[in-house]
């Protein structure tokens, strides 16, 4: 399973259980899991729901795919070992503040820091 955690979208994520994801809402966000073979579905509806400046990752097997909404549009990014010095300085850029590496951000989620340990 591939492990998404998605903040500010509408109800209308929950059309995704149709497809095979398993979606549990977390207060206002939601905790996701979805096969590999959805990931494309995943990417393709965070897409249209993701606003600019803000950004949705999401765990796969061995490596996080990270996709950001800019100002000139989408970026996506594959990465391995959580080590990837142009995604942390956006991460860190788009939301002010400062992280210790890619998967202390990950892992400081409750969500994402199960599925890490």
């Amino acid at each position: 399973m591939f492990y998404s955690y998605v903040m500010g979208i509408d109800k209308s994520i929950f059309e995704l259980e149709k497809q095979g994801f398993v979606i549990e809402k977390d207060g206002e966000n939601y905790q996701i899991s979805f096969p590999k073979d959805k990931a494309q579905v995943w990417e393709d509806f965070i897409k249209q729901h993701l606003e600019v400046e803000y950004w949705n990752e999401y765990l796969t097997d061995d490596k996080v795919i990270f996709i950001f909404h800019l100002e000139d549009g989408f970026k996506r990014y594959e990465v391995e070992n959580f080590v990837d010095n142009e995604v942390l300085a956006l991460c860190e850029k788009l939301c002010e503040c400062k992280f210790e590496s890619i998967k202390k951000m990950l892992s400081d989620n409750s969500f994402y820091g199960k599925i890490l340990k």
